[in-house]
């Protein structure tokens, strides 16, 4: 993780940046992040009534899918994954504008218990999948682009069962932990 503190540090600005720009243009934005919105409510509503164990299923399954995707793209020369942070980090700063007066109870309650799991996760596969498309394009010192490649991809299967930990451990407290803590805390 050490050898890659500066892609995660891309990986977090990125998402950060994109964080500020959906609070600060919320309005210009939200038609652009709206589809994303209503996918996540969709998926909760279909959760709803199936159980926690269910829903955690569900955004284990999602989240797996999304970071496994954002680190694959980064072949793609790593554009896909960097704008792909820049708007999960819009659609946050949206939904969290439109929050209002539950603002802190959100972000305390319904990210923070979860997210303090699944965005490391999110940023370590992203990470990757930059450095992935970094190396196709400038090689590592003395290794050509497969050789590089190969390198890195090793790296990733090196993380791989940790972001897939982290990503377990979020899905079941957003499944299980997070609708009480919303329901006791914020939407009473």
């Amino acid at each position: 993780m050490r050898q890659n503190k500066n892609y995660l540090w891309l990986a977090l600005g990125l998402f950060a940046l994109g964080w500020v720009l959906g609070a600060l243009f919320t309005e210009q934005i939200f038609a652009l992040v709206k589809p994303s919105l209503e996918q996540l409510r969709d998926i909760a509503e279909k959760a709803q009534n199936k159980g926690g164990a269910y829903t955690s299923g569900v955004i284990f399954t999602n989240n797996l899918r999304a970071t496994v995707t954002m680190l694959v793209l980064g072949i793609l020369a790593c554009v896909p994954t960097m704008i792909t942070l820049v708007m999960n980090g819009m659609m946050i700063g949206v939904m969290l504008t439109q929050a209002g007066g539950h603002f802190w109870g959100l972000v305390t309650f319904g990210i923070l218990p979860h997210g303090i799991f699944e965005m490391p996760a999110i940023f370590i596969a992203s990470a990757f999948g930059i450095k992935l498309g970094r190396v196709l394009l400038v090689p590592l010192v003395e290794k050509t682009r497969w050789q590089s490649f190969k390198f890195v991809w090793r790296e990733v299967l090196s993380i791989g069962w940790f972001v897939v930990v982290l990503l377990i451990v979020a899905a079941t407290v957003e499944g299980l932990v997070t609708p009480v803590l919303l329901q006791t805390f914020v939407l009473h």
